[in-house]
């Protein structure tokens, strides 16, 4: 993504081109190109103003129910509710147009009103057929809402041996992270205010977009105008106005091959993590210091834990970072072959972290019970993660429990992350949706 949001406009366009019904296309088109001058405005504002003041300024041009349609499509990305109410009155105007019916649907499925959407995925998908996301989506909402047969037959129909990419990106497309652009606007106005330890979180966020669970890149506008502020906030001889330059070259070197001896040069000169310089005291920014500098062969892991394993633990509990204590869980994996199950509780308990639950269970191996008091407080905490309510369904199985119920829960969880599988892929949720098929 070279320049903020153009991959978000892009791909919500081609959606309008593809969806949209011949009879509306004109009035469509037209509205986009009566809109190009609020959207440049729009991408110039959120980039240094406020997302607050930007995103009334936009509303103000969706002055019928076409623009409506359209700016509720780039909101998605930006502000739920905002979005959520225009494509809500642009289907209230015209509850017969196939693309308003379609994206209100969408809408009250990430809302969790799940029979109200399936009401109006069913009426789409009698005008669209060959789209094959909607019955991905009647799947997770019949799941949701009861009626499991219509969940099953829909999921087949989607034919996942032949569609698995796009299935995956459907899921996506309801469950996506939509937090970025907000979080990024929430750290600007908390610096501002005079915390500058968040520039690290800020810079991060910038250099690790998410653009969907697969693929992530540099937001280039929005780091360019982060730099600005750290460099109108910090003095150039402040260590985290260092680091953060250094972390900003390194990331980009990174990118490049044959850039060990470069990386480690630079993170010598400023005195971070070779040798026996300090860490950094932000987590994700030494958890992707340390995986480039290993990748690198700049650092052993063994050497390393070794070495330094104790110092981590002592600053991951000294600042309470989840991202240290799971790099040093990490470090301990690869020496050790296991983290200990101590680690593993305060990782879950002290740390609320699910990574650390997730692995405490696997590490209790058959010592796991359905009625585990542990495991349901775990699933408490983390009540829509699959990975641990998996390992609920695995004891039933053992425990000869009637598995249909809890499948069916375990699929529900597994819509919405995707969870089971470590790059997030649809495999075991199709594998989830054939044994429930065979659970009468």
């Amino acid at each position: 993504m070279r320049h903020h949001l153009l991959t978000i406009l892009t791909l919500f366009f081609c959606s309008c081109n593809s969806q949209t019904l011949v009879s509306s296309r004109d009035k469509i088109e037209a509205a986009k190109k009566e809109l190009n001058t609020a959207m440049t405005t729009f991408n110039s504002c959120i980039v240094n103003s406020d997302l607050d003041n930007c995103i009334a300024t936009l509303i103000k041009s969706a002055d019928n129910e076409y623009k409506k349609y359209i700016i509720g499509g780039l909101l998605n990305e930006i502000d739920k509710d905002k979005s959520f109410q225009l494509h809500k009155e642009a289907y209230l105007s015209k509850p017969d147009e196939l693309d308003f019916n379609l994206e209100y649907a969408i809408e009250l499925h990430r809302k969790g009103e799940f029979e109200e959407a399936a009401k109006l995925y069913e009426k789409y998908s009698k005008e669209k057929a060959e789209d094959f996301r909607v019955n991905v989506w009647l799947a997770d909402c019949y799941i949701n809402s009861g009626d499991i047969d219509k969940s099953i037959a829909n999921w087949k129909k989607s034919d996942h041996a032949k569609h698995h990419t796009s299935i995956d990106q459907a899921i996506n497309t309801i469950y996506g992270n939509t937090k970025q652009i907000k979080a990024r606007n929430n750290y600007r106005k908390e610096i501002e205010k005079g915390n500058n330890t968040l520039f690290y979180s800020l810079i991060f966020l910038d250099m690790n977009w998410e653009l969907d669970w697969w693929n992530t890149n540099t937001q280039e506008y929005f780091l360019k105008e982060d730099v600005r502020l750290i460099e109108s906030k910090l003095e150039k001889t402040n260590i985290d106005y260092n680091t953060i330059q250094a972390y900003i070259k390194v990331k980009n070197l990174s990118k490049s091959e044959n850039a060990g001896d470069s990386i480690k040069m630079l993170l010598t000169n400023n005195k971070i993590i070779i040798g026996s310089n300090p860490l950094p005291t932000n987590g994700q920014i030494a958890s992707d210091l340390l995986r480039i500098c290993f990748i690198n062969q700049l650092i052993s892991e063994q050497e390393f834990y070794n070495n330094r394993g104790q110092e981590l633990l002592k600053l991951a509990n000294a600042t309470k970072d989840k991202e240290l204590l799971n790099i040093y869980a990490y470090l301990q994996a690869t020496v050790n072959g296991k983290v200990d199950a101590s680690i593993d509780k305060q990782g879950w308990t002290d740390f609320k972290d699910e990574r650390f639950a997730i692995s405490y269970f696997i590490g209790k191996a058959d010592k796991n019970r359905f009625d585990d008091k542990e495991l349901a407080q775990a699933l408490t905490d983390f009540p829509n993660s699959s990975k641990l309510y998996w390992v609920k369904v695995n004891c039933a199985k053992i425990e000869n429990i009637k598995l249909r119920p809890h499948l069916v829960e375990l699929i529900k969880r597994e819509f919405k992350t995707l969870g089971s599988d470590q790059s997030h892929y649809s495999y075991p949720l199709k594998s989830y949706f054939g044994y429930l098929e065979s659970e009468k």
